[in-house]
């Protein structure tokens, strides 16, 4: 009971801290509002004089670019600049004296800093989809409650696996000087094999077979589909449950090796 009410403050704590600069929190409105919107009008070009491309409609694929927008904040995979700065330069060292288990610290601020940032993907994407279906892009029968609830639910299994992930790619910092190579490659791969640049089902065959056999797809995709229908949300629980175990088993590696080997320099 006590560690959770340490884990519950501290999500408190990282809310009150990313509200408490407003001009930053409101200009998140607009960091999400316009790229997406470029985005609609380069597909209202690309389907000007078409009915469909490759299985998906105007709307349908506004729809799949709204779930995608959601998503890929949340779930893509980052060097948390918290945790790689504690490590290089010896701040971790005061953290392994608190009660709270550094890896279950981290991932109670990154949820609580990023909660706030769900408050505004929601009103965006919300508000983007009502005014997209005025405009008449977006078709309402596109949109279901119950189709919501089960993405909530994907949503939420795929934020843990986007979490586990950022973990282990901030404690790779243990093991190098400079992370950065590694956070240009993610950045780099992520948005392709994860859907949320284009639709997965529109790649070229032979890469298809590449993004199969990886975890990305599961961030971003497969949560759409589940949306759509097309993923049964059993099988898609799953299959997440199983590359949560095998990332968490990979954070727990590559702590217990890091703070082995990790030596604090100065105060």
């Amino acid at each position: 009971m006590r560690l959770l009410a340490i884990v519950r403050s501290t999500i408190a704590l990282s809310w009150r801290e990313a509200t408490a600069y407003r001009f930053n929190f409101a200009i998140s409105f607009l960091v999400i509002a316009v790229p997406f919107l470029l985005q609609v009008f380069l597909w209202v070009a690309v389907f000007s004089g078409r009915g469909h491309i490759a299985g998906y409609s105007l709307s349908g694929i506004i729809v799949y670019y709204l779930f995608a927008l959601f998503l890929y904040d949340f779930v893509h995979p980052v060097v948390l600049y918290d945790v790689s700065n504690d490590i290089k330069s010896g701040e971790l060292a005061a953290h392994l004296l608190r009660p709270l288990p550094y890896p279950l610290w981290a991932l109670a601020v990154r949820v609580g800093s990023q909660a706030v940032y769900l408050a505004v993907v929601t009103v965006v994407v919300g508000g983007g989809a009502a005014l997209l279906s005025w405009a008449g892009y977006l078709s309402v029968s596109d949109l279901s409650m119950a189709s919501l609830l089960r993405f909530a639910a994907v949503f939420l299994a795929a934020w843990l696996l986007g979490l586990l992930f950022s973990l282990a790619a901030s404690f790779a910092v243990f093991f190098t000087e400079d992370a950065t190579g590694l956070s240009k490659l993610v950045s780099f791969v992520f948005p392709l094999f994860s859907g949320s640049l284009i639709p997965l089902d529109m790649l070229p065959g032979w890469l298809k077979t590449i993004y199969y056999y990886l975890p990305f797809r599961w961030l971003v995709y497969e949560p759409i589909r589940v949306y759509s229908g097309q993923q049964p949300l059993t099988q898609a629980l799953l299959a997440i449950a199983g590359w949560a175990g095998l990332a968490a088993a990979l954070v727990w590696w590559l702590w217990r090796v890091g703070e082995a080997r990790f030596t604090a320099v100065g105060g």
